[in-house]
């Protein structure tokens, strides 16, 4: 049996419903904090449950977990908020002490923002987070692997990069924010020269990323990047999201001396055993384009 946190996310939310596609729902259970409709949950007030408490639930069969519940920033005002980042260390402290006997692999949803700067990110490039949001999860990092080393436990580390999308449209993210600016037929805003690289991974892969994680039976690579070796400026993004739109808006140009960092990464080892091909930009954004155009109806706030 297979348990999912963070069920209610962005990607969580995805995730349950692909592993009760392969595995069943008798075998998936989510660990959320409000009922989801069509699935096996349990409910937790704030991870202040005990210690036997997947026992007493009659969930003592859990093998594997995939820990991708977490206080994400919406936007990069929220990302030093120390009390919600605090939250991701708690909650992970109060899932490394429950009991499941049967438990033997874990898989942690961490993220690229743990890195420092380096030319191109691999999975031993220097660490530097720069937000507590990212301190947080990189401490998380070392609970899960401290953890697992100690209690014989198969487990493998996922740090996932920018992912784009359905369903990111809650999130104060480049790519739904311009697009909610063409459904409205409003300039696009662009702050700086755009010549920054960014590397975009569709949802859809960072999916069978996880899925192939959870069928390792032994994790080769304890640390891998979930990301995309496709790379667009700033800029260029925003001319073909402009041409995926069909239409005819300008882009103004606010400058600004703030400092900006090419984001590259190496995805030797995720092609290796997790993802062996990616959905290309242009296909991932008109996928995002079309959700979003059917949804314009509604109060994206």
């Amino acid at each position: 049996m297979i348990l999912v946190t963070g069920a209610s996310g962005f990607i969580g939310k995805q995730l349950i419903s692909a592993l009760t596609k392969v595995y069943g729902s008798q075998n998936v259970v989510a660990l959320t904090s409000k009922p989801i409709p069509d699935c096996n949950f349990l409910l937790h007030n704030d991870y202040t449950f005990e210690e036997d408490f997947f026992l007493k639930s009659a969930y003592s069969s859990i093998n594997t977990i995939v820990h991708s519940g977490a206080y994400i920033p919406k936007s990069s005002s929220n990302a030093n908020d120390w009390i919600q980042c605090n939250t991701n260390i708690k909650s992970t402290d109060c899932l490394l002490k429950s009991s499941l006997p049967n438990l033997k692999k874990f898989v942690l949803l961490s993220t690229v923002d743990v890195y420092g700067e380096d030319n191109i990110i691999t999975e031993t490039s220097p660490i530097g987070p720069v937000s507590l949001y990212a301190h947080s999860k990189l401490y998380v990092e070392m609970m899960v692997s401290a953890w697992a080393k100690s209690n014989n436990i198969d487990y493998q580390i996922l740090r996932v990069g920018h992912v784009y999308g359905p369903g990111e449209e809650r999130y104060q993210k480049v790519i739904p924010i311009t697009m909610k600016r063409l459904l409205k037929n409003e300039p696009l805003e662009l702050y700086g020269n755009g010549s920054e690289l960014r590397s975009f991974i569709y949802v859809n892969d960072v999916l069978k990323a996880i899925m192939n994680a959870v069928k390792l039976v032994k994790a080769s690579d304890l640390i891998v990047n979930v990301a995309s070796e496709q790379r667009i400026s700033i800029l260029e993004l925003f001319r073909k999201l402009i041409e995926i739109s069909g239409q005819d808006v300008p882009i103004k140009i606010t400058p600004n001396n703030s400092f900006s960092r090419n984001l590259i990464f190496d995805t030797t080892k995720l092609r290796r055993s997790l993802l062996s091909s990616e959905t290309s930009l242009n296909d991932g954004l008109i996928s995002e384009w079309n959700y979003m155009k059917e949804r314009s109806n509604e109060n994206f706030a």
